[in-house]
């Protein structure tokens, strides 16, 4: 009788007690089940001592890798003299951090921290209604805003007789039991990259509409880079209707840069929303914006922002931390970054054409997306998910879990500041074999 491993052991104490994965979105079932011990660097072991590259990184949070001794140091030390928050305490760590993102992001002239991107954007939406006295926001088809009622699923309409709101559908990937059955009527759910569209939008509805929220770059959607001027003109329609313009920055944030995607760009919205990297894995977020609208936390009456652990002590300091790494030597684990980037993106590229493979590959610093898919370049997710070979993309991120290398669902690739070109390499022989299984 085959003896069973610490893994199949464990994962039955598991089922009995714990319902589901952490976070509990459609593809993590793909997933076998298992029980990581700990990391360093760019590796991760499981409970049966087996070792991973590990092109995940807590879904991009950590952002420096495992174990790094200079932000692990640089937490200890700030935390010598650990202290509890309470709504009448700040702290000088504090004050610190919030001027390194005023220094940093361009559209900070005022900053809050929190403790999750989901909360960061549920405040975003809060501070649009109240500044424009306005009830209903835009978001986009593939961007992705957290899993509260109004921001998760929906899909895309594009019928303009009727307000555009998100829709139940069958096909929906983030349908969820349980929602608010008005929820998906305090947003319109639109195509992005699609300025004509979103124009005719507002010429109908623009008096009603509070927020557009959207990722600078649509990294949840396939790494999609707004169209040359599409950024500009959004901007430019904010501004004619009285509309807020957020920035949802979770993942562009202080991976494009320590200014995030707006800096690169050069847009600057009127609120930002950081979370993930902001603190290198430790969870932290944070909202940043116009001092007019980000001050409307202050007045009475007020806009709310309650929160036991907001601005907690633990997330100041690795916040603290990673930027001090990111920016030291003028960014040179930027140049690290991208040089190891290129090396992955290059070689992967070329094994897909040896092996016969049309490949749609675009990326941001630190977020790579591939798709078997006969397309040089997806302005959004319309453009790829319906032309894209979907069993061939998942037989690739599995064998890859076979030969040792954890990549995520649908063609997603993070890459962290502490893989190697070794690690590439590595890498790259083991998506060489299993391509070849593939073809």
């Amino acid at each position: 009788m085959k003896k069973m491993t610490k893994t199949q052991a464990i994962h039955e104490r598991t089922e009995k007690i714990i319902p589901g994965q952490h976070s509990n979105l459609p593809g993590y079932e793909l997933f076998s089940p298992v029980y990581i011990t700990h990391g360093k660097g760019s590796r991760i072991w499981d409970i049966d001592s087996n070792e991973y590259l590990d092109f995940m990184s807590g879904l991009g949070a950590g952002i420096l890798g495992y174990g790094h001794e200079e932000y692990l140091d640089a937490v200890k030390k700030q935390l010598d003299n650990i202290y509890y928050m309470d709504p009448a305490r700040r702290s000088p760590l504090e004050i610190e951090v919030a001027e390194k993102l005023h220094k940093y992001v361009p559209s900070a002239q005022r900053v809050r921290f929190l403790l999750t991107g989901t909360e960061a954007v549920q405040l975003v939406i809060r501070l649009s209604r109240a500044f424009t006295g306005r009830n209903l926001f835009i978001r986009f088809d593939g961007h992705y805003h957290g899993s509260m009622d109004n921001v998760l699923g929906g899909n895309v309409n594009t019928d303009l007789e009727g307000p555009p709101y998100g829709f139940d559908m069958k096909g929906d990937i983030f349908a969820t039991l349980g929602r608010d059955p008005h929820a998906l009527r305090q947003s319109f759910k639109i195509p992005w990259n699609d300025i004509e569209f979103l124009k005719k939008v507002l010429e109908k509805y623009g008096e009603q509409i509070a927020l557009i929220l959207m990722e600078p770059v649509n990294c949840n959607g396939g790494s999609c880079w707004p169209k040359p001027g599409y950024l500009e003109r959004v901007r430019e329609l904010c501004d004619k209707y009285g509309i807020v313009l957020c920035f949802d920055e979770i993942i562009t944030g202080f991976r494009m840069g320590l200014g995030g995607a707006q800096s690169v760009l050069g847009v600057v919205p009127d609120l930002t929303t950081f979370g993930k990297a902001i603190a290198g894995g430790i969870p932290f977020s944070a909202v940043v914006g116009r001092a007019d609208i980000m001050d409307l936390m202050t007045k009475s009456p007020k806009v709310i922002c309650a929160g036991t652990f907001n601005s907690y002590p633990l997330g100041l300091a690795a916040a603290n931390a990673t930027i001090g790494i990111l920016e030291k030597d003028d960014g040179a684990l930027y140049k690290h970054w991208d040089t190891v980037q290129a090396r992955l993106t290059e070689g992967f590229k070329e094994i897909a054409v040896r092996h016969g493979f049309k490949m749609l590959l675009q990326f941001v610093r630190g977020c790579i997306f591939y798709q078997f898919a006969d397309l040089t370049v997806a302005h959004n997710m319309g453009d790829w998910m319906p032309v894209s070979d979907h069993v061939r993309q998942e037989k690739l991120r599995s064998g890859l879990v076979e030969e040792g290398a954890f990549i995520i669902f649908r063609g997603r690739w993070f890459v962290n500041s502490s893989i190697t070109n070794e690690d590439v390499d590595l890498a790259l022989e083991m998506t060489d074999r299993v391509m070849k299984r593939i073809k």
